[in-house]
């Protein structure tokens, strides 16, 4: 029997149709709902009546209509009369009308109508948000006007910082300051004396005590809130006129004495109650203060006191407290004992909150985690500090936590134990609870405050970090046995440890970097969405296709690989944040050669159209992401909270590039077509990943910002194993590592420079940013090159305004823009006047791992410099264009010369012959001599491999080394042909002359007679090297040996001098890049000083400025072959103390010239 034909069911079109054309009051448009499948959300529902097609610009296709149904909230079955799945169809009568509904688009449903609650709920708290959000933003848009009319009125030449960055501190979440004083009574004087608090040692320790007991306790503070909400003192009147807060202190401190603990941590300590506590005998006798009444630092009006017994610990290693928007929060002390450091937080974390006008209770915990996570990132940084000086350190945490069992604590990690849970006293009951309004009256009182609705809670704790040698063997409350009322609205808590001896190879408690599960604060960190995290790509080389919304937040090429984010707002989360993605990238993606790239494949297949609720993103989502994939995992394993996208998105992360917004999908389809339809995404490309950039929202602009980047290839400098390497690619890999994140510091200055314009003046002006030097030229390398750039305004109308805006004045604006930015940023104004002329430079690095850049000023009006400083900036610029011009004229190709040059600067990077500040040349003297060789040396043509830039490079730096005496010693001024002309002059001292080719500056102003000397020697040990003749078998070979880096005191030197000039400890007027400045200019002095006395053939300075051990050091070598020139260089080191004494005395900064022998240089490990 043939099988009974379907009836075709009729399409949700017709259905359409039929409900916006019926006057059917039961079934109409108005009244009925359509079911339909979002990509997003899954499933979802729309009144029919708001609907509409893709042809009239909706973006609901008719194909994802899984049903239709009247309104009603109960009996879907019933409700439902067209049915996608069940293919029944009650209103025309087609499919099977009389089968049941399908059980699955009754689940839909059900679960539609769920999410749209959901979304509901979350489109109010989203509303709420962005009020709060604009709110902020608006008092930050007052505070930046206020500083730019400051700034703007003020025509100051001080490079101090902005005069309202108090009130920006004020505004800053968790930010930590180190405290520099403890203080411990002295018995002779009969009062409290300040000691430091990193290196305070007792003399009472007793190193024999195997037992540790500490006591955590609420005091409950003198203060109430007035009629405008103030917080005032008065005396503690809660529950009787003779319940004075002087006599119930009085009982606390009484229990305290009693107990006897070696360590207390008291919140809601106020400066009264510090005074009453500083007069108790039993206090000036056994502890010290984390502060004092002369010295409120963390209790000004309220805070946190930490107390610890002398006789207990040796000493302190440092004492920190967190100041969240001005007021005092956390404090840490780090409390030595033999070789275990006890790092000690004492926390008050923000309590629920009781709304006056609805009564409600505001539920913190959010704020409560964000605060600890502060907490644990402190106590991770000190522990990473620690172990690097064979310490071993135990996080401990105590205070007042405001939260309960029942809620999502940080401290349950299995990184640490709650110390009142000891074996022997695993339960809760009602005697471990500390806030217990039934037990204690003066909490009865006090819970209106945000505990008015809760039971009595455990809510103060001590909690350390999981190990086996400090173990908690006893704990109780204190101060709930007390006769009449008690002395708090809390308990205190008291543990006893049983301390063993540590012991050797002791594991990290918080951080292990081999293992990315083993972060702490990055796997508790709360996200954000004022930051996020983005994989970077090298310079694409296809400039037809656009690979970011320039429209965006972030207008970069880039894919988002965690949208909300930890928090960046602190310098300590930065470096954190940072840390944690550099473990992550190792551990996924780690390769030990500097050629490993990380490549994604688009093209035509990759676009598509991502569908937003009231919009649709035109989106590019590459090919073959297994490694990103494997980079990702490791990421959300390292960030466990940054879960936003994957709780978003049904199927979870997907690496896409955002190309372009549309309001609807309409029109990002036609995008598509238009895209397609052109061709130029069919051929497609391949992307090499740079980089992972961690991002931070600037809440005035509302854009992203760059704060740190972690590149996925270790390119930072040329490892010496990595020579060969080097010289096969012509060092391009790394060249191209360095101009990627110049990139990221030139697109953050022209922001920078763009917004002080804006601030300045309406419009009429504008503001470019170029590159001259090593980075223009092509050849800038990462731990040699620095970025140099102009920044040029310019004018098209007769104002004055161009004309007004000073070097100084501008820079300074320029400079607190970036600070207020970046809190990593090390900015520094200085003016050179070698010239004849003050000439402003401003020296910025925004972040540790970033380039330094050195920036100049340039003005011009209608296309005329108005003065000699901006037509040396400009020419500054013409200088590298001019040298790229000849080259091509010579009819190199630019790789060629590029690589070449690139190979002399690591040579004289190694051989310790290169940079200006130490009197050697920099990467312009080295290009104009590399060119001036080229250009009457004409054999090189024969050198060029057209199949291999970087052989041809190796054969060209070769030819280089080995002939360029020959020039040099014919040419005392090294200069272009055809240029400078008027303006060769012969150097009076026999130093270094190489001119620019357009401005006219000395390459080799700062040389002297032996860094002249030097150069040529190190050129003549390259050419004997090469015995002279470039074109040899065993060339990368005959590189490598020319490269080996000189080794200071390894020659033939008898006696090193080591100029030392110590940076000044929190210094607010003078940073470590001015001390270094100013240590180079007195390293050039004392090198011209020794050249009076001795031949400057024998004198060797080291062009490395070399820190360590809180010091800059400067170094000279002297080769002392006979008696009388070290009995010369004894005197003369004597003479030159005596001098920088004397320079010291009148305000110069403190320095000393020391004299070792090479043996005793070696011993000090110098990092060079």
């Amino acid at each position: 029997m043939p099988a009974q034909k379907k009836i075709k069911l009729r399409t949700a079109s017709d259905v359409l149709s039929r409900l916006k054309w019926s006057n059917d009051e039961q079934m109409n448009a108005q009244n009925t709902i359509m079911g339909y499948d979002c990509r997003i959300h899954g499933p979802l529902e729309k009144c029919v009546d708001d609907y509409s097609g893709i042809n009239e610009g909706g973006d609901i296709p008719e194909h994802r209509i899984q049903y239709f149904r009247l309104a009603g909230s109960k009996d879907y079955e019933k409700l439902i009369f067209w049915d996608r799945n069940g293919r029944v169809d009650r209103l025309f009568g087609s499919g099977n009308p009389d089968d049941p509904i399908s059980p699955m688009t009754v689940q839909n449903v059900a679960k539609a109508i769920a999410t749209m609650k959901s979304i509901a709920e979350e489109k109010a708290i989203r509303a709420q948000e962005k009020a709060k959000r604009k709110a902020r933003q608006q008092a930050k848009k007052t505070l930046a006007a206020k500083f730019a009319s400051t700034m703007s009125s003020s025509a100051t030449e001080s490079t101090e910082r902005r005069p309202l960055q108090e009130s920006s501190k004020r505004s800053q979440r968790h930010v930590w300051q180190e405290l520099d004083r403890v203080f411990v009574f002295d018995s002779s004087k009969c009062t409290w004396a300040p000691k430091r608090s990193n290196g305070f040692k007792s003399q009472q320790f007793n190193r024999d005590s195997r037992e540790l007991k500490f006591i955590t306790w609420n005091v409950l503070f003198d203060l109430h809130r007035n009629e405008s909400d103030e917080l005032v003192q008065g005396d503690d009147t809660l529950l009787n006129d003779q319940d004075s807060t002087t006599s119930r202190w009085q009982n606390l401190i009484d229990d305290l004495e009693v107990e006897s603990a070696d360590a207390i941590s008291l919140q809601e300590v106020t400066p009264r109650f510090v005074q009453q506590l500083q007069r108790c005998q039993w206090v000036q006798d056994l502890y010290a203060l984390s502060a004092e009444s002369k010295d409120l630092r963390g209790v000004e009006t309220y805070g946190n006191l930490i107390l610890w017994k002398t006789t207990s610990f040796q000493g302190c290693k440092g004492l920190h407290l967190c100041v969240d928007q001005g007021r005092n929060r956390g404090i840490v002390v780090s409390l030595a004992r033999n070789n275990t450091v006890f790092n000690v937080a004492n926390v008050h974390l923000p309590a629920d909150q009781r709304d006056k006008t609805s009564g409600e209770t505001r539920d913190r915990t959010k704020a409560r985690q964000r605060e600890f996570g502060s907490i644990v990132g402190k106590l991770q940084l000190l522990e990473q500090n620690q172990r690097k000086q064979n310490l071993y350190p135990v996080p401990v945490v105590m205070g007042d936590f405001n939260s309960g069992e029942n809620e999502p604590n940080i401290f349950k990690s299995e990184h640490f134990v709650d110390a009142w849970l000891h074996p022997s006293n695993k339960i809760e009951s009602e005697h471990s609870f500390t806030f217990d309004w039934k037990r204690n009256q003066r909490a009865n009182k006090t819970r209106q405050h945000g505990h008015q609705k809760r039971d009595p809670r455990r809510i103060d704790r001590i909690v350390l970090g999981s190990q086996d040698d400090i173990v908690p063997t006893h704990s109780c409350l204190v101060g709930d046995s007390s006769v009449g009322l008690p002395a708090s609205d809390h308990f205190g808590v008291s543990v006893t440890f049983e301390v063993k001896a540590p012991r050797l190879n002791m594991q990290p408690i918080l951080y292990t970097p081999s293992r990315v599960e083993h972060n702490v604060w990055a796997a508790t960190a709360i996200p954000t969405t004022d930051s996020l995290l983005a994989l970077l790509f090298e310079d694409q080389q296809n400039d037809s296709l656009q690979l970011c919304d320039p429209s965006s937040t972030l207008p970069i090429t880039h894919i988002t690989l965690l949208n909300g984010f930890v928090d960046l707002s602190t310098s300590d989360n930065q470096a954190l944040a940072t840390q944690a993605v550099k473990d992550a990238v190792h551990q996924a993606l780690y390769s030990s050669s500097p050629l490993q790239e990380w490549a994604l494949d688009i093209n035509d297949k990759s676009l598509s159209v991502f569908e937003h609720r009231e919009s649709a993103t035109l989106v590019c989502t590459p090919d073959k992401t297994g490694w990103l994939n494997r980079l990702y995992e490791t990421l959300r394993v390292t960030f466990e909270g940054c879960d936003e996208q994957e709780r978003r998105f049904s199927d979870g992360w997907t690496p896409h590039m955002s190309l372009e917004k549309h309001a609807t999908t309409t029109t990002a389809r036609a995008q598509l077509d238009q895209l397609l339809s052109s061709g130029a995404w069919k051929g497609g490309m391949s992307l090499n990943g740079f980089g992972i950039g961690l991002f931070r929202r600037d809440m005035v602009s509302r854009k992203f910002f760059p704060v740190a980047t972690v590149p996925l290839v270790n390119r930072q400098n040329v490892a010496a194993n990595q020579t060969k390497l080097f010289l096969q690619t012509a060092g391009l890999p790394w060249a191209r590592s360095f101009e990627r994140l110049s990139q990221i510091v030139l697109r953050e200055l022209e922001s920078a420079c763009q917004h002080t314009i804006s601030s300045l003046c309406q419009g009429s002006l504008t503001s470019t940013v170029s590159l001259y030097g090593s980075q223009a030229l092509g050849v800038a390398l990462p731990g040699i090159s620095d970025i140099d750039a102009v920044v040029h305004l310019q004018s098209s109308s007769d104002t004055s305004e161009i004309q007004n805006i000073s070097g100084s004045k501008f820079f300074q604006l320029v400079r607190s823009h970036l600070e207020d930015l970046h809190l990593s940023c090390k900015a520094r104004l200085r003016v050179s006047s070698l010239a004849g002329f003050a000439l402003y430079v401003l020296t910025i690095k925004l972040a540790p791992n970033l380039p330094a850049a050195d920036l100049l000023l340039a003005r011009t009006l209608k296309g005329e410099t108005v003065d000699v400083a901006s037509r040396q900036a400009l020419a500054s610029i013409d200088d590298s264009q001019v040298i790229l011009q000849r080259v091509q004229e010579l009819g190199m190709k630019s790789a060629v010369f590029q690589g070449t040059l690139r190979m002399i600067k690591l040579w004289a990077q190694r051989r310790g012959i290169y940079g200006s500040s130490m009197g050697y040349l920099g990467g312009g003297g080295w290009a104009v001599l590399l060119v001036c060789v080229l250009e009457h040396k004409t054999e090189w043509n024969g050198l060029i491999d057209t199949a291999n830039d970087a052989a041809s490079a190796s054969q060209i730096a070769t030819f280089f080394l080995c002939h360029v005496l020959e020039y040099w010693s014919n040419a005392r001024v090294v200069t272009l042909q055809g240029t400078n002309s008027t303006e060769l002059k012969d150097d009076q001292r026999n130093n270094i002359v190489v001119l620019a080719p357009k401005s006219g500056g000395n390459f080799g102003r700062s040389s002297t007679r032996s860094t002249t000397q030097q150069t040529w020697n190190e050129l003549r040990r390259a050419a004997q090297l090469f015995d002279g003749e470039a074109n040899t078998s065993n060339l990368y070979s005959h590189l490598e040996t020319c490269m080996l880096s000189h080794i200071v005191g390894g020659g033939v030197s008898d006696k090193i001098l080591a100029l030392q000039v110590p940076i000044p400890i929190k210094s607010a007027s003078l940073k470590p890049a001015e001390v270094k400045a100013r240590a180079t200019v007195m390293g050039l002095s004392t090198t011209v000083a020794l050249e009076r006395i001795l031949p400057a053939d024998i004198i060797r300075p080291h062009s490395q400025v070399v820190r360590k051990n809180g010091a800059f050091w400067l170094l000279l070598e002297v080769q002392c072959s006979e008696r009388s020139t070290s009995k010369a260089l004894s005197a003369f080191v004597d003479a030159q103390n005596e001098l920088l004494q004397q320079q010291m005395n009148l305000g110069s900064l403190t320095s000393q010239l020391v004299q070792f022998s090479p043996k005793e240089f070696q011993s000090l490990s110098m990092p060079l």
